[in-house]
């Protein structure tokens, strides 16, 4: 039976998902992470998936989303989406090390993964830590300044004060050492499975087939799944979800 608890984690509201017979043993951890303007409980679907594969699932409330919408934020509005990103990859080694300490978990076997912007969170984790054991993408970007630049030209920006690229620029360049697309090896021994549907109107194909095409044939690449839906857009098929809890799972037990 699949167990579903509500917890708080460093003061991060959170789900736990995983099955009821271990929950107090020491499992396989998984971090999903939700995308914008959603919430913790909008990761039920792939968290359950998860979990059907052997895996304790957390799928944590970003910063200024569902529990947390109040949290302050007082800095540039077109930049507020990469605080939310920041601040989940922050947040991740504190969440981990919550379950490490407790006897839950071992770091060497954690998996991260997310869709849209919990996708591009993904992306950016797998830069900045190396113990992540494996990962997963669902329509997200590895390259966050190519994506803000393609935002200027997108919905992203509807209600937004003007910005020009030397703005985008300026605001994005801590982002260049966060940039999976500028650090690809940071992928070496790692499974990553990525999906993202072509027409995708949110987050741009593009960006991942290009990245992907640009980085085959290097070893860091031989881990890589990467999966597309011609004429999908941007919502993920509950087959996919599936799909990628096989994958994760799989790649425990080699």
């Amino acid at each position: 039976m699949i167990l579903i608890e509500r917890k708080i984690i460093n003061d991060i509201p959170i789900l736990e998902i995983g099955e009821e017979d271990k929950k107090q043993e020491t499992t396989r951890l998984v971090v999903f992470y939700h995308g914008i303007t959603n919430q913790k409980e909008r990761g039920l679907e792939p968290g359950y998936a998860l979990a059907s594969n052997g895996m304790r699932v957390i799928i944590p409330d970003a910063y200024r989303h569902g529990e947390r919408k109040e949290e302050a934020y007082a800095g540039e509005p077109a930049a507020e989406f990469w605080s939310v990103v920041l601040k989940n990859i922050k947040e991740l080694p504190d969440i981990v090390e919550a379950y490490v300490e407790a006897g839950l978990a071992k770091r060497e076997t954690v998996s991260v993964t997310g869709l849209s912007m919990g996708g591009i969170t993904t992306c950016i984790a797998l830069t900045q830590y190396p113990w992540i054991h494996s990962a997963a993408c669902l329509m997200g970007s590895p390259d966050p300044i190519g994506l803000s630049h393609w935002a200027l030209k997108s919905r992203w920006v509807e209600g937004l004060p003007p910005i020009d690229d030397e703005k985008v620029n300026a605001l994005m360049a801590p982002f260049e050492s966060l940039s999976l697309k500028e650090h690809p090896e940071a992928l070496v021994d790692t499974p990553f499975y990525i999906w993202h549907g072509t027409a995708d109107e949110s987050v741009p194909y593009q960006q991942m087939a290009q990245f992907v095409s640009s980085i085959s044939g290097e070893a860091f690449a031989d881990n890589i799944c990467f999966r597309s839906t011609d004429g999908a857009g941007h919502k993920v098929p509950y087959a996919i979800f599936e799909e990628m809890a096989v994958f994760l799972g799989n790649v425990y037990s080699h």
